[in-house]
């Protein structure tokens, strides 16, 4: 008997509250996040409250109060737990720790909850101890992400923005598991993706549509991770802007190169991996990664570049998923992307942060990874992919 998946929940924010409240509450996270750093104040201090506000015109109380406040059940087992977080043209995705119906202000807890929303009724708090931008002011492409969830309380239809968004918060699970926070800092440099999300983000967006329309194209670039196409975009945009400089240090866009590799390949192994092994009990279902169990038909936390390294060359039960699960693309993964992610992990390596990169070896990096003059890495994994 199966178990029950992970359930999470969609809300949506009124801009008419705030210019901007999703900034507002990452402002707050990043700020805290700073006090710690400068050791002003604990870990667990860093956090926003995300009131789910009350509309005015409302009088009865949400009929699913109870199944929403369930979820703390869930949390309170270590098992990741997101909420979504649309306007309809945009969507991020929250680290939830808790739920509550006690309002912060008046808990003493006012730092951690946005202006806009004091002395405001509301039926929930959604403790937040990250926030990740998944969709930036694309309305086609949050429907497409938010139709990957489905409406618990509908049939579980997927959700859809048109028609579907009534009784919100929604109540939702997810077919295709993720772990949206499992990679514990490694892909951000220690930061929150809060923080990581703001910086650049304006020329990042911008860079976005570039690498889409003119380099990749709509086909290859739908495929890709969120964070993939973010890393991307980072490393292209501070790559052009520096490159008529022979004396900057590359290091930051080539690490940025590489984590899109990284994320591309974890996401090109496990999610298929898992499909195939959740059903059943197959032997091989279980490893170990770095004397850590993990099972490959659960959500297996991200992995470096060096530890999927072993596992392609080294890890049995890996090689011989791969071989059940992709069949005739186990001769490339197997075979040929270990000779090519060998050069990238030498750049990902925590020890190679500080170590200097001249800009001869970033093109060549970016040359390979992208493909320019030839064919890309990041392509060769989405067409794997969509196989």
């Amino acid at each position: 008997m199966t178990s029950q998946p992970p359930r999470h929940l969609v809300a949506v924010w009124n801009p008419s509250y705030a210019q901007d409240a999703l900034d507002d509450h990452l402002r707050i996270l990043v700020d805290w996040n700073t006090r710690f750093r400068e050791g002003k104040c604990e870990e667990d201090d860093v956090y926003v409250w995300w009131a789910r506000l009350r509309s005015p015109n409302r009088l009865q109380p949400l009929p699913h109060v109870n199944e929403i406040l369930q979820l703390n059940e869930q949390i309170d087992k270590d098992i990741e737990t997101h909420v979504y977080l649309t306007d309809y043209r945009s969507l991020y995705v929250a680290d939830l720790s808790a739920i509550t119906t006690d309002d912060p202000v008046a808990d003493r807890d006012a730092a951690h909850l946005p202006g806009y929303a004091h002395n405001k009724a509301a039926d929930f708090y959604f403790m937040l101890d990250d926030i990740r931008r998944l969709v930036a002011d694309d309305t086609v492409a949050t429907v497409e992400e938010l139709s990957k969830l489905m409406n618990v309380r509908y049939d579980r239809r997927p959700v859809s923005l048109y028609g579907g968004m009534t009784d919100l918060p929604l109540i939702v699970e997810r077919p295709d598991p993720r772990l949206w926070f499992s990679d514990l800092g490694q892909l951000t440099d220690g930061m929150l993706w809060a923080e990581h999300d703001m910086n650049l983000r304006h020329e990042t967006d911008r860079m976005s549509r570039e690498l889409r329309e003119n380099l990749f194209g709509d086909d290859v670039w739908r495929v890709l991770e969120h964070g993939t196409r973010t890393f991307l975009a980072v490393a292209e945009a501070t790559f052009r802007a520096h490159r008529a400089d022979p004396s900057y240090d590359f290091s930051g866009p080539a690490v940025e190169f590489a984590k899109a590799v990284e994320t591309e390949v974890n996401a090109l192994l496990f999610a298929r991996i898992r499909k195939a092994f959740s059903k059943g009990n197959p032997v091989g279902r279980h490893t170990r990664v770095n004397d850590t169990e993990i099972d490959l038909g659960g959500n297996v936390p991200h992995q470096t570049l060096g530890s999927l390294l072993t596992l392609l060359k080294h890890n049995r039960e890996v090689q011989g998923a791969v071989k059940v699960v992709f069949q005739n693309g186990a001769d490339f993964i197997l075979g040929e992307l270990p000779a090519h992610l060998e050069p990238i992990a030498a750049v990902r390596n925590p020890a190679a942060h500080s170590a200097r990169v001249e800009r001869e070896a970033c093109v060549k990096l970016r040359e390979a990874i992208v493909g320019i003059g030839q064919e890309g890495l990041i392509p060769r994994l989405a067409r794997a992919k969509m196989r």
